[in-house]
């Protein structure tokens, strides 16, 4: 706001050419708006705008009249003006920061200062990713060893999603030489692994760039809660190649400040290890899931959870998990929880098909929406469970061969896309 009214008391000097400096230099602008543009502003108002009397906060009044007697057809149209002459500076600004071949101090508190406007994720991560296609990892470093120029996990996650996003697009379009030479950005010194790696778990690109890049944290992670991350993501991984070899994986979390969704991928991984390697039923760890995720945010918590109660085909437990929290798992729909949604809704057709509430079925199947972005890093791995809904929802109605043979082409396409042999046609078939 303080910038704003600076510009607007600038305008009015240059307008009138001379600068306020004197009451009476007041009374000839006072006299200027009355009589020359006929528009109604206070003498004590001006007055009190410029400074000769305690200043406050001036009334959208006033600013409207300052902005009519510049010429604008009002205030917002001052405001346009000025964001989208101040945008341009700010993108010339990142445009050269982004062919720099050195940072230095100066450069980085320019850089600080923009985070405070709403395009500063679109600043930032368009730097990151010209300093990844030019290969300038000593440039890298300098970024994300600077918490100052990133968000904070805790109170500003939506816009950490966002750059994880941006960045992690680019990564999985690099050739392997290319996303080697980051790992030297996945010491503790860089924020690199959780800002970026963290926030963007690229299911489609595990045998690729993020398997590579995950596997390769575990030389240089120490901390508990990043190991336990690392290793539900090789284990998943394992179990989703349909791989004998994933892990029984139950490390002391007590004493640990879990985030949301890395608690509810723990448990849900011991779902599948309760059901694919003990042979146990899940009863007392479901209890324990539904006591832990009350301290949780639901939509972000049971995520991993639903995914692993529809490959263990636990109904009455997905039916159970919906009654209670259905306002939280389905009515935010906000880009944040897309991911969250569609798993949520995908598990409810399920639910209701066990139920042969094929109207409902239907109805929860019409809500689910993929193609929001399919370049999310969900977006295969959704599309497997989503091909199952579809698959059993044909098969239970309409059952048209024709349309259940392009549901199963789709589906062993995306498998070997994925290398997730877990969904085989077993499970799209028989569910």
């Amino acid at each position: 706001m303080e910038a704003l009214i600076g510009q607007l008391k600038q305008e009015i000097n240059q307008k009138l050419g001379f600068e306020i400096r004197r009451q009476a230099d007041v009374r000839y602008l006072h006299q200027s708006i009355t009589l020359e543009n006929k528009l109604s502003v206070g003498f004590n108002t001006l007055r009190r705008f410029f400074g000769f009397l305690p200043e406050r906060a001036p009334q959208l009044k006033t600013l409207e009249v300052l902005a009519q007697f510049l010429g604008y057809a009002s205030y917002s149209d001052f405001l346009n003006f000025v964001n989208k002459d101040q945008n341009w500076y700010h993108w010339t600004f990142v445009n050269d920061f982004e062919n720099l071949e050195s940072i230095d101090l100066t450069q980085i508190q320019q850089l600080i200062a923009l985070k405070s406007q709403p395009d500063y994720v679109l600043f930032l991560s368009h730097i990151i990713k010209t300093f990844i296609r030019r290969d300038r990892i000593d440039l890298l470093k300098i970024i994300f060893s600077n918490p100052k120029l990133h968000f904070d996990l805790h109170s500003q996650t939506s816009e950490v999603s966002k750059l994880a996003y941006a960045v992690g697009g680019l990564l999985r379009t690099l050739p392997k030489s290319s996303y080697e030479g980051l790992e030297a950005l996945l010491s503790d010194t860089y924020v690199f692994k959780t800002h970026i790696l963290d926030f963007h778990i690229d299911y489609t690109h595990f045998n690729g760039y993020y398997g590579y890049l995950n596997t390769a944290r575990l030389a240089y992670d120490t901390q508990p809660g990043h190991r336990i991350f690392i290793n539900l993501i090789k284990n998943y991984h394992l179990f989703l190649a349909g791989k004998s070899t994933f892990e029984i994986y139950q490390p002391k979390v007590s004493n640990l400040s879990m985030y949301s969704v890395l608690h509810g991928r723990l448990l849900g991984y011991q779902l599948l290890t309760h059901h694919f390697k003990f042979k146990e039923p899940i009863d007392t760890l479901l209890s324990e899931i539904l006591q832990t995720g009350e301290q949780y945010s639901k939509v972000l918590f049971y995520i991993e959870i639903v995914s692993a109660l529809i490959f263990t085909k636990q109904m009455e437990a997905l039916e159970l998990i919906f009654e209670r929290y259905h306002k939280e798992l389905f009515e935010d729909t906000t880009w944040r929880y897309y991911t969250s949604h569609n798993v949520h809704l995908i598990a409810l057709v399920l639910v209701e098909l066990n139920k042969q509430n094929y109207k409902k079925a239907l109805y929860s199947f019409n809500q689910i929406n993929l193609n929001m972005s399919t370049s999310n890093a969900y977006y295969r791995y959704l599309k497997l469970f989503y091909n199952i809904a579809a698959y059993q929802l044909e098969r239970q109605t309409a059952s048209n061969a024709q349309t259940l043979l392009e549901i199963e082409k789709d589906y062993k396409s995306l498998v070997k896309t994925t290398g997730f042999k877990r969904f085989n046609l077993t499970l799209l078939k028989k569910y």
